[in-house]
């Protein structure tokens, strides 16, 4: 596909309707990994080591139920803010494009919402940071989520999901690495992957101009209402949306509470678990890379995806059993090893099932923003969830066994509703 290829709108009476994608090429793939990198670079480094870390400044003696009720907060947010941002997008009309003005604007509120968090010298003030941070994520994921959908035929979508695989754990490992180096200043802590997200996706808007066409529009009130689907009868997409959430619930016991994790039971410093924590992940992108990749390219040769999605919830499983009775660092890094090959093989096939299964192909917008929403919820889920664990029978807070072995259970689900789906194989 050229940089000026429009996807083609066949109108059939009121209701437009997308021709099926054409095949892109390396120039779409580089810069889409791209600016896929520069996104989850911006979630996961807060995710997984900024706001951890921030709030453990701000409230040290308490700062696992600190940090699970500012993560729930802001996962509610999102729940609200990025399915209304991926139907309003399918229906903006601009000389931009649908989705750029969301993608850009996006980023910015993204980019306010982080000074406020790494300058917040209070709790309250960091939750409001870090409300406005995940608003102005609604709008950047309503811009991107819809991408493989609407401009990815079938036939390339698993290795498109390699390729956004490799870029969210490359994106993991970086934010460790950055995360441990930038300790001395907030600011850059927070802002510097936003500028990494923002040059991506200003040079892949400036390549590949969003479709123009125009479609139905709707009510705010309707909107949230299109959201809602009968899971009689969109089945097998119900199946998948509750395998994510599922999936990203368990995972996200080990993201949200590892920094945590290595210091309460390892016994290293903030500093010391960021590098820790890099170097593992330095290695394990080899492991994710592989199975990423070898993942997503055989799935669509052998064009099965439920396979290569049960057999990552059952080694998510293996690696959390592991680490819940980790005492330390070798079993630690061989249990992380078996989550991070999971996580690259339910990345790169996952988010190609759902596309797969769309039921509107040009309302792609709003049924992979209600994919996405599942991850959304787990944020709000996994870190209440995960406190309430980690206080189970340790008025501490350090019940990571329980933790971890409620995660193992969970990612288990993840398999067994997939082997319900019926319309891939």
């Amino acid at each position: 596909m050229s940089p000026t290829d429009e996807p083609t709108i066949a109108v059939d009476g009121d209701a437009p309707e997308a021709a099926a994608p054409q095949k892109v090429g390396g120039l779409f793939l580089t810069l889409f990994g791209l600016m896929n990198f520069g996104l989850y670079l911006t979630v996961m480094m807060p995710a997984l080591f900024s706001l951890p870390y921030k709030v453990q400044l701000l409230a040290p003696d308490s700062k696992a139920s600190v940090l699970g009720m500012v993560a729930t907060v802001g996962a509610i947010v999102s729940i609200l803010t990025g399915p209304l941002a991926g139907v309003l997008s399918d229906q903006t009309r601009s000389r931009w494009g649908r989705r750029r003005p969301w993608l850009l604007g996006g980023i910015l509120v993204v980019l306010a919402g982080s000074l406020i968090v790494a300058s917040a010298a209070s709790v309250p003030v960091l939750v409001l940071g870090w409300m406005v941070v995940c608003a102005g994520g609604g709008g950047v994921g309503a811009a991107i989520t819809p991408v493989v959908a609407e401009r990815v035929p079938e036939a390339q979508r698993g290795t498109v999901g390699a390729i956004v695989g490799v870029a969210t754990q490359l994106a993991g490992v970086l934010g460790y690495t950055i995360g441990g180096l930038l300790t001395g200043s907030l600011i850059l802590l927070f802002v510097l992957p936003i500028a990494v997200l923002a040059v991506f996706a200003l040079v892949y808007s400036l390549v590949f101009p969003d479709s123009t066409a125009p479609v139905e529009k709707v009510s705010v009130g309707e909107t949230f209402r299109m959201l809602v689907f009968d899971p009689r009868k969109h089945r097998d997409f119900s199946l998948v949306w509750l395998g994510k959430l599922l999936m990203q619930t368990s995972l996200a016991f080990l993201t949200t509470y590892q920094l945590y994790f290595l210091a309460d039971r390892l016994g290293f410093t903030a500093e010391e678990a960021g590098q820790r924590l890099a170097l593992v992940g330095g290695i394990g992108i080899l492991v994710t890379m592989g199975f990423a990749v070898t993942s997503g390219i055989l799935s669509d040769r052998m064009r099965r995806r439920k396979l290569f999605v049960v057999t990552s919830s059952v080694l998510t499983a293996v690696g959390l059993t592991l680490m819940a009775f980790t005492d330390g660092f070798g079993l630690f890094f061989a249990a992380v090893m078996f989550v991070l090959g999971a996580a690259g093989m339910f990345g790169s096939t996952d988010v190609a099932m759902a596309s797969d299964l769309v039921p509107e192909r040009d309302k792609a917008g709003r049924w992979m923003a209600t994919y996405n929403l599942a991850a959304t919820l787990s944020g709000a889920i996994a870190p209440m969830l995960g406190a309430g664990l980690l206080a189970l029978n340790d008025p501490t807070g350090g019940n990571y066994t329980a933790l971890f072995l409620a995660g193992a259970v969970i990612a288990l689900g993840t398999g067994a509703v997939t082997l319900l789906i019926r319309g891939v194989r």
